[in-house]
């Protein structure tokens, strides 16, 4: 009797035991139907104390009773004398502190569970809650889907389903691209996923030929049974914007549309790639390892259809450097903003470094454009020396007061070996995604100070000749931006009873914030491309300006500090610069 009765005291103690670092549950995927319900009813639950946005407990403070914390990151160095649930943000237990209930962590990473106390369970799902707010209650909001359910189907070992979306931004290179295609998932701990896309070029129209479309296929295979590594391999013959010179892709877009501004450049490519990917759900870090075997070539200006139809030519593309080339790719991510889309307290970190191990780039034949002179013959480059791409982005966001942050960005590219780089690996910097006071591509190293011409590409039929500029941009590049944000002391709601909650909600809701910021930056070339292009190391530019943010628009004053080349200027943007 007494043993019987001394293991049931053991099991208690056991129950009551805070878990050891082994023994937190971490699961990635689709949150289960029965964890959303969980989660939805603790969210909803009349005595639960719901916070939005980042949330502190200092050392020394006690919270009575279980809370949640919707949408920020959370530090607890206190006491929450109840269960803990974080939704769609990171949690950071301080060495001391202590949940004496639950602990739920979904859609965000846990750290620090090694020095705390925690007495329940501990739970992290890395999969993100969609909801929306209903009436005052929090409810799953579905993701939308152009294809809809029924293009679903349950195959047993996994669910099929057929995928179409948008696949970049509206370019006067192909329109709008389009990947549509079957999507094949398995179940269990080590789920493969194919993703198998034909892509549909809108200039191509009911012109199905081979050099109209594309194609990106994915095999993805997890390992190791924890969610945090993948095997995978692709193919591909897509085109890529060299940079999206800091503009979302619906800016990019409304600009070729609307404006007939085309504000990227382009390459084509084709090829294979074969990676590794880390992705630890304690951690806010991913990793990849890239090899890659890839065909490059400058594609056509093929005209779509624009606002401003006929008004005036499109800009020239920048010359892409063809060839083969065989390469190894290395990124990390560190990512610790407490906000994906407005941010206020974090650390975003990127670095990339890329290497040519094999094959061959040269630029076309080409020769620059003489006024009033006939079309001069084409001249042969020489192959281009192998290089080194090295890309850094740090940001830090720092919270100043209740009301106010400050935000540092400085980013470098550039190669690391004594040489140029393939026009479609250069940067420039100028324009409104960088210094904005500038005119776009102020700093380019001279690739558009002419045209060049070179022989047109297949798939133009009305030409023989098409132009171009020689190069894109610099060889080396650095930019600084510094930004302080405040709040105004208002807000409007004007929306709609009707949308009360809905995910369109926050569209109406208007809370301005004032910013002042200031850029910089700077760009070298690293030597001759070979086409007698005569590059000069770009020149030094800064800027400062104020701006206005109001829901999902920013209104932008900018002024530039030298080489006056352009006044005061004023733009719109539909999301915050970084």
């Amino acid at each position: 009797m007494r043993a019987r009765t001394l293991a049931v005291l053991v099991i208690l103690l056991l129950a009551q035991a805070p878990p050891l670092r082994g023994q937190v549950q971490v699961s990635e995927g689709p949150l289960p139907p029965e964890l959303l319900e969980e989660v939805l009813g603790f969210l909803n639950a009349p005595d639960v104390l719901r916070l939005t946005g980042g949330a502190l407990v200092p050392a020394g403070f006690r919270i009575e009773g279980d809370v949640a914390v919707l949408g920020g990151s959370v530090e607890v160095a206190g006491t929450v004398a109840g269960s803990l649930l974080v939704v769609n943000g990171d949690l950071r237990l301080a060495p001391g502190a202590r949940v004496e209930g639950q602990l739920l962590v979904v859609g965000g990473a846990l750290t620090g569970v090694a020095e705390a106390q925690v007495v329940g369970s501990v739970r992290v799902h890395a999969q993100s809650l969609r909801y929306r707010v209903q009436r005052g209650r929090i409810e799953a909001a579905t993701e939308y889907s152009l294809t809809g359910g029924f293009l679903s189907t349950d195959l047993g070992f996994g669910e099929a389903r057929v995928g179409l979306r948008a696949s970049g931004a509206y370019s006067r290179v192909e329109g709008l691209p389009v990947r549509v295609g079957p999507m094949i998932r398995t179940g269990g701990s080590n789920p493969l996923t194919l993703d198998t896309f034909g892509i549909w070029r809108s200039v191509s129209g009911l012109d199905f030929k081979s050099d109209a479309l594309g194609y990106w296929f994915r095999l993805t295979q997890a390992v190791g049974g924890s969610g945090n590594l993948f095997l995978g391999a692709e193919a591909f013959n897509d085109t890529r914007e060299i940079e999206d010179q800091g503009l979302s892709d619906l800016e990019a877009s409304l600009s070729t549309f609307l404006l007939r501004q085309d504000v990227r450049d382009y390459y084509d490519r084709e090829g294979w790639a074969a990676f590794l990917e880390l992705r630890p759900s304690r951690l806010p870090i991913r990793a990849a390892f890239f090899y890659s075997d890839e065909e490059h070539a400058t594609p056509p200006i093929r005209g779509p259809w624009a606002l401003r139809q006929g008004e005036k030519a499109w800009r020239p593309l920048a010359l892409t450097a063809a060839g083969s080339i065989r390469s190894v790719e290395a990124s990390v991510l560190w990512n610790s903003e407490n906000d994906p889309v407005q941010p206020s307290d974090g650390w975003w970190l990127s670095l990339g470094l890329r290497r040519q191990v094999g094959g061959e780039l040269r630029l076309p034949p080409s020769a620059p454009i003489q006024p009033g002179f006939d079309e001069p013959p084409l001249v042969e480059a020489d192959p281009l020396p192998p290089f080194t791409r090295a890309a850094l982005d740090l940001r830090r966001y720092a919270r100043v007061g209740p009301s106010s942050h400050l935000i540092l960005r400085a980013a470098a590219t550039g190669n690391l070996t004594d040489g140029p780089l393939p026009p479609q690996f250069q940067t420039a910097l100028g324009g409104e995604g960088s210094l904005p006071g500038h005119r776009r591509f102020a700093i380019d190293c001279g690739a558009r100070e002419t045209v060049y011409s070179v022989e047109a590409p297949n798939d133009t039929a009305d030409a023989d000749r098409a132009h171009v500029f020689p190069a894109y941009g610099c060889d080396r590049a650095i930019l600084f931006q510094v930004e302080f944000h405040g709040h105004l002391p208002f807000s409007w709601n004007p929306q709609p009873e009707a949308l009360e909650g809905s995910e369109l909600a926050g569209v109406f809701e208007l809370r301005p914030i004032w910013a002042v910021f200031f850029d910089a930056g700077q760009g070298w070339a690293r030597g001759s491309l070979g086409n007698g292009l005569a590059r000069v190391d770009g020149p030094t530019r800064a800027d400062v300006g104020v701006g206005l943010f109001a829901g999902p628009l920013a209104l932008y004053w900018s002024y530039p500090l030298n080489r006056r080349d352009r006044g005061l200027n004023f733009f719109v943007r539909l999301e915050r610069g970084f």
